[in-house]
C-alpha cells in the first residue's frame, strides 16, 4: 500500500494541510501513521477518504455530517455526483485515484461510460484533456509520481491507437490522403493520435508517422502522396524553433496546408502559416474548406 504526505494529501484533494490537522484533531477522521521524526503517513484508503470528501464539500455537504461517515458510505454518496457532466463541472477525482491506485480498467472503465454517454470527441476534449492537464499540474508540484503520468499517458495512447487501428473508414470520394507527424524531438503523440482518428473516422487516407520524423522525409512523402494537408502537434517548440522546423517546408510545399496542434500554442502563438486547430470540428471545417470532395 502506497504512502503519501500531508504535502500530497492536500495536492491532490485541494484541501489545506492545516484544515487536515485541525479535521484529524476535531473529527478524527485519519489517524496517519508517524516516521521517526514525527512525520504523517497517509496510505491509499485516506487518500480515497479526502478525494471523495472534498468532492461532496464542493457539493455543499458540511464537514461536521461527512465526518461521521465510512470510507464506503462517503464513496457511495459521492459516486452519486461523479456523472454531473455539465460543462465547467467535471469531476476528475475518479480518475485520479485510479491513477495513483494504477487502476487502469478503473480508469477505463470511467472513460467508457463518458463515450457512451457523450461521444469520443467530447470525452477526449472535456475529460481525457483536462485529465491529462490537471496529472501533469500534480507531477509539477511533486504530489504524483513520474511513473503516475507515464502510466496514465501509455493508457490513453493505447486507447487511441486501438480507435486508430479498428476504426471504419468508408470511401466516401476523398482523394489525397492528410499525412500525420511529430517533428524531430517531439515524442507526445496522444493528440497527434487522436486528430488521425479524427480524420480516418471521418472517412480519409491517413498516413501515420508518429514521434521525432525529420522534416525533409515529411516533404518527400508529401510531395509522392500529393498530399494538400499535413498535421502535427508540438508540445514544447517555442516561435522561433517552430520557424526553423516548418519554414522549409512552406517553402517545398507551397499549396500544403500545414496544420497543427498541442500545448506549445497556449505559450505563443505559432507563425502565421501553420493553422492551429484545438477541437476535432476546427479539423473538420479545415478539412472540408480544403478539399471539396467531400460527400455530405
Amino acid at each position: 500500500m502506497a504512502q503519501y504526505t500531508i504535502r500530497q494529501m492536500e495536492l491532490l484533494s485541494g484541501i489545506r494541510a492545516s484544515t487536515i490537522r485541525m479535521w484529524e484533531k476535531r473529527y478524527n477522521i485519519f489517524s496517519p501513521q508517524r516516521t521517526d521524526t514525527n512525520i504523517r503517513r497517509y496510505d491509499d484508503n485516506d487518500l480515497r477518504f479526502i478525494i471523495n470528501l472534498s468532492l461532496l464539500l464542493k457539493r455543499g455537504f458540511r464537514i461536521s455530517k461527512l465526518a461521521s461517515m465510512s470510507l464506503e458510505e462517503l464513496s457511495d454518496l459521492a459516486s452519486k455526483f461523479v456523472s454531473d457532466h455539465r460543462m465547467g463541472n467535471i469531476n476528475l477525482e475518479p480518475l485520479i485515484t485510479a491513477t495513483i491506485q494504477y487502476n487502469e480498467p478503473e480508469l477505463l472503465r470511467h472513460i467508457s461510460e463518458w463515450s457512451e454517454k457523450h461521444g469520443i470527441e467530447y470525452t477526449f476534449e472535456n475529460l481525457v484533456l483536462p485529465y491529462l492537464q490537471r496529472l501533469g499540474d500534480l507531477w509539477q508540484t511533486g504530489a504524483i509520481a513520474t511513473t503516475h503520468e507515464h502510466f496514465a499517458s501509455n493508457v490513453i495512447r493505447n486507447l487511441l491507437s486501438h480507435l486508430y487501428r479498428t476504426c471504419k473508414q468508408p470511401e466516401i470520394g476523398k482523394t489525397t490522403p492528410i499525412i500525420f507527424f511529430l517533428p524531430e524531438g517531439e515524442f507526445h503523440e496522444i493528440g497527434l493520435l487522436y486528430f488521425s482518428y479524427i480524420a480516418k473516422n471521418a472517412g480519409y487516407k491517413t498516413i501515420y508517422l508518429g514521434q521525432s520524423t525529420p522534416v525533409d522525409d515529411v516533404i518527400r512523402c508529401a510531395k509522392d502522396l500529393g498530399c494538400k494537408m499535413v498535421f502535427t502537434s508540438l508540445s514544447s517548440f517555442v516561435s522561433a524553433d517552430m520557424d526553423e522546423a516548418f519554414e522549409p517546408m512552406k517553402n517545398a510545399l507551397p499549396d500544403v496546408e500545414i496544420i497543427a496542434t498541442g500545448h506549445a500554442f497556449t505559450e505563443k502563438s505559432g507563425p502565421s502559416y501553420l493553422t492551429y486547430v484545438s477541437s476535432a470540428q476546427d479539423l473538420m471545417k479545415i478539412i472540408a474548406r480544403l478539399d471539396p470532395t467531400i460527400i455530405k
